[in-house]
């Protein structure tokens, strides 16, 4: 029985986390959010505004910092170790450009991406551009890196409105994000149960080992 159960938890541990595509967030913060009831950086994981991989152009569904903040930093935890390979990352895509230019600028152009394992120690891993939105459906844009990693920052290093002001910079806003791991990284815990797992297969197959012949008078 014991060894059924350990190599069945040892299946299951092992298994379950190769499924594991495309990783939606369970928590954000954000240094800095506007605060008019919309924006919040919970629309940035909540799949708000998503229809397939599109992302449409209703404020309401995006997250946007302060006004004249154009720079902040966005804290996702994963809810859980995983080996990271990207990012996917739907721009700010309120606006039409051609019509009100202010708000589609809001768009984050440069920035970075930080990852930590427990919260505290972070350590850069990729920085790049991000395209501005068109203030259509939106597809993701996707950024490969590599990491383990149970958190994860976007540093927000500039938005498309900067310079286009001279009271401020506007400020910067993105729709959704996404992460893409390879698989899960089991936490020190979950090794245990493997070990005990593993000890428990070995102690169970020695116990079951045939007896020797008997010797003969």
């Amino acid at each position: 029985m014991m060894k059924g159960l350990a190599l069945g938890g040892l299946l299951a541990l092992t298994a379950a986390p190769a499924a594991a595509a495309v990783i939606t967030p369970v928590g954000v913060t954000a240094t800095s959010t506007l605060n008019t009831g919309f924006y919040s950086p919970d629309n940035l994981i909540n799949s708000s505004g998503l229809s397939g991989r599109l992302h449409d152009n209703f404020f309401g569904a995006m997250w946007a910092s302060e006004l004249g903040v154009n720079q902040a930093q966005l804290t996702f935890d994963l809810g859980g170790i995983f080996s990271l390979s990207g990012a996917s990352i739907w721009n700010y895509n309120f606006g039409n450009p051609a019509e009100f230019q202010s708000t589609i600028l809001r768009g984050v152009q440069d920035f970075r991406i930080l990852t930590s394992l427990d919260g505290l120690t972070f350590s850069e891993v990729f920085t790049g551009t991000l395209a501005l939105g068109t203030g259509q459906p939106l597809g993701a844009q996707n950024f490969a890196f590599t990491d383990d990693a149970r958190f994860v920052q976007i540093d927000i290093l500039s938005n498309y409105g900067r310079g286009t002001y001279a009271e401020r910079d506007w400020n910067s806003g993105l729709s959704e994000v996404r992460f893409l791991s390879t698989s899960a990284v089991p936490e020190p815990g979950t090794w245990a149960m493997m070990l005990i797992g593993f000890g428990a297969i070995g102690f169970s197959m020695r116990r079951r080992r045939p007896a020797g012949h008997a010797q003969v008078a």
